[in-house]
Parts: C-alpha cells; sequence; structure tokens
C-alpha cells in the first residue's frame, strides 16, 4: 500500500518494545526479528497510539522538532512505509 498523509495506521500487537539509551528497541514476536530506531523513529513509534493518521504524527513531530511541514511528511510517510513493509504496523486507507 502507498503510504500518504491522510492514510491510517497501528502498530502490530505482535511487536513489543522498549525504551533504551539512544531510541528504541523493537522486537517481532511472530518473526523473532529485532528493530532499533533512533530517537526520532522512537517518537514516531509512540505517536502511533491505536489507529492514527499520518499528518497527525506529522503535527506533533513539527510542533517538537526544528522541521517544516513538508520535510516531515516526506520523511515520515517513508518511515511508516518501511513500518509497513516489516510489518510492525496496519494501514487503512
Amino acid at each position: 500500500m502507498t503510504i500518504s498523509i491522510d492514510t491510517l495506521v497501528e502498530r502490530n500487537e505482535d511487536v513489543l518494545f522498549s525504551d533504551v539509551a539512544d531510541g528504541m528497541s523493537l522486537m517481532d514476536i511472530e518473526s523473532g526479528k529485532y528493530f532499533h530506531f533512533d530517537e526520532t523513529g522512537a517518537r514516531i513509534w509512540k505517536a502511533i497510539e491505536g489507529s492514527v493518521a499520518v499528518k497527525d504524527i506529522c503535527a506533533g513531530l513539527v510542533a517538537e522538532y526544528d522541521v517544516d511541514a513538508e520535510t516531515c511528511s516526506k520523511d515520515t510517510m517513508e518511515f511508516v512505509g518501511e513500518l509497513d513493509a516489516l510489518g510492525l504496523i496496519q494501514t487503512k486507507s
């Protein structure tokens, strides 16, 4: 699925996660794979509470970080697309 600013995303329930000193570590129970996110990736992961639109994640990031809305949208859609491809999240149109 192509990720847009209006795409709704939610976490895969089979993914365990924990904050670590330099970001966040995740483990996909189903595949047994581990992942590590930096601070920004961890912030995006935390923003995915329930079902949330990518545009709402971006609004929070723009308010929190020194980033313009266009760059934030592009980078966040790309990252969320990677999460989707890895099976760490589910998307809804």
